[in-house]
């Protein structure tokens, strides 16, 4: 071979191989997964990377964890591994826990960069469920707190907010009202109860307020309240202070009659923007935060899309860490899949009739039958129904799999999803508003909502019900609002957790190697003789390996895992839990498998 072509060949090799090595960095596998139902409250989050991070490009401003009660973040360590390509946030959840049940989202944005200098391509957003205790179905109505003044007529409360806005670890309610044209701000007591004659009454303006959602947009780690106007044309944010008031509002200007409100990072910066969707003008308004809470308001086109545009759900639908778009047209009967870009354009994926003139008031997403894509579920005011529709991958949605018209169960116009029972699924809650109730349907693990339906009663005119944890006891309580007679109700979850006790004479050890590679093994001690079993569990609830109920001996003893599954196949890289039972108690313990080195 001649010598000039020789060297031609090896300086386009080193062009090929610089090239490769300025690839911009991927993430290969979030922890815990996205729409995983079970995540611990004491939480270990890691992102794999398929390439070396500069660490310098790693804080909390470009690695962010959010949880929809709790809000952001920031009581946490972030370490890197495995030569720089695992990043881990060990959250201090003794300062700040989750709230069992709550929605979180992790955000990964474009300002991070490998050690080559290539930044993200685009931001990574996903979602996940922390995990409940076991509970009721059929939960009972303890207290009904009465919202007006003395004197007062109407003021409809619509719905309310449940977020910790003075930070002590415990939801507070934000109640949304159209007539009075209000927030009515009743601060949690610290034992899952609410005082009215401790209540703030904030005035909004003169324009209907009702959808309504929390998130931090300025940045200084409050809950902040988006809030739009149902029969007007208005978004209103208002900014939190961290002591359970709102000290500032601002207003824009929306498209018609703006019917749905999410919350979105929609371009990867790390600030959250807000989507907004009109019924009256059909079409959605996105405003994009500067990361300082100022606003700017870009109408998006989703043509060829329905008529009528009321129900939103934002959510990771195809598992590529972008945010899209699930959307109910009340006007036409549909429910669309619109997948995003990651740069705020987003495209019809696929779009599903609603059968018998349904007309979709709200929608909620999960994963609802346990194959790791996010499912749509419809409130459906003029069937009188609920409906699911499955994510089939690939962008597409089943037909309608089922849509349940249970007795007592008129003009459903609101639903939102929750493990309730603590079964590790999603189940679901309609609020009802003409037969003023309000029906839980609970989920079998394979999306049948059919098997199950508990029937909860209002006075008047159901409207809305939220699923948190009030009491912090570690199950879904339903915190519920008439707008009729402008109450919330407090429903309670009254299962008895003996089951779910600690165990007592039972100390861990020790846990390790963790994160593991090869096998871990756990220490620990007993007071006096126990039987136990033993089991671990992954991040959607599913037992993947088991060690049979045995007799210990009081004392020091151990046990090892050599990271295989009931099969003997070595698991997949992610996080884990070891869970102990006995005694009608169990625990769990977080483990994190790292891939082969």
């Amino acid at each position: 071979m001649p010598r000039f072509i020789s060297l031609a060949i090896w300086v386009l090799f080193l062009l090929w191989n610089g090239h490769l090595s300025a690839q911009a960095p991927q993430v290969l596998r979030v922890s815990p997964a996205n729409l995983s139902i079970v995540a611990p409250e004491a939480l270990v989050i890691q992102i794999d990377f398929d390439r070396a991070l500069d660490l310098s490009s790693i804080d909390f401003s470009t690695f962010k964890v959010s949880g929809r009660w709790t809000g952001p973040y920031r009581e946490a360590v972030i370490s890197m591994d495995n030569d720089n390509r695992t990043v881990r946030l060990l959250l201090d959840t003794e300062i700040l826990p989750f709230i069992a049940g709550e929605w979180v989202t992790g955000y990964l944005t474009k300002a991070i960069r490998a050690a080559n200098g290539e930044y993200l391509p685009r931001g990574y957003v996903w979602n996940f469920w922390i995990a409940t205790r076991p509970g009721s179905l059929a939960q009972q109505k303890i207290k009904t707190i009465e919202l007006r003044k003395t004197g007062e007529g109407l003021i409809q409360a619509y719905g309310a907010y449940a977020g910790d806005l003075n930070r002590d670890s415990y939801s507070d309610l934000t109640v949304v009202n159209e007539t009075s044209d209000d927030l009515r701000i009743l601060l949690n007591d610290g034992q899952g109860d609410y005082h009215v004659e401790e209540m703030t009454v904030l005035p909004m303006g003169t324009a209907t307020p009702s959808p309504n959602e929390g998130a931090d947009f300025n940045g200084d780690g409050d809950i902040d309240l988006a809030v739009c106007t149902a029969h007007d044309n208005e978004l209103r944010v208002l900014f939190g202070d961290g002591e359970g008031h709102f000290y500032q509002q601002d207003d824009y200007e929306t498209g018609e009659n703006a019917r749905g409100l999410a919350v979105l990072d929609y371009n990867g910066d790390g600030s959250e923007d807000i989507l907004i969707v009109n019924r009256g003008s059909h079409d959605v308004c996105l405003f994009t935060n500067d990361g300082m809470g100022n606003f700017s308001k870009q109408t998006i086109d989703l043509d060829p899309n329905g008529f009528g545009e009321s129900g939103l759900a934002v959510v990771d639908a195809n598992n590529d860490g972008v945010q899209d778009l699930f959307i109910g047209n009340y006007l036409s009967g549909e429910v669309s899949l619109f997948l995003g870009d990651g740069a705020g354009n987003f495209s019809l994926s696929d779009k599903q009739p609603l059968a018998g003139g349904n007309q979709p008031w709200m929608l909620c997403t999960g994963d609802f039958n346990g194959d790791g894509l996010a499912d749509v579920a419809s409130a459906n005011s003029g069937g009188n129904s609920m409906t699911v529709h499955f994510n089939e991958g690939n962008g597409r949605l089943s037909g309608q799999i089922f849509s349940i018209s249970p007795e007592q169960a008129l003009f459903p116009l609101a639903i939102d999803a929750g493990d309730l029972d603590g079964d590790g699924d999603l189940d679901l809650v309609t609020s009802n508003y003409q037969s003023a109730t309000f029906t839980v349907f609970e989920n079998d693990g394979t999306g049948d909502f059919s098997t199950s339906v508990h029937v909860l009663r209002s006075s008047d005119k159901a409207s809305c019900a939220i699923l948190h944890d009030r009491d912090n006891d570690g199950d879904l309580d339903i915190t519920a609002t008439d707008e009729g007679l402008d109450q919330v109700l407090l429903f309670e979850n009254r299962l008895d957790n003996t089951a779910v006790k600690v165990l007592e004479g039972f100390a861990l050890a020790n846990l390790g190697p963790n994160p593991a590679i090869d096998q871990v093994g756990l220490r620990f001690e007993l007071e006096r003789p126990q039987a136990l079993s033993w089991e671990v569990v992954d991040e959607r609830g599913r037992v993947i390996r088991r060690w049979p109920l045995r007799r210990w001996e009081a004392g020091g003893q151990q046990l090892s895992w050599n990271l295989d599954d009931e099969r003997g196949q070595r698991v997949a890289a992610g996080q884990y839990w070891w869970r102990v039972q006995g005694e009608g108690a169990n625990q769990s313990y977080p483990i994190v498998v790292l891939g082969k080195q």
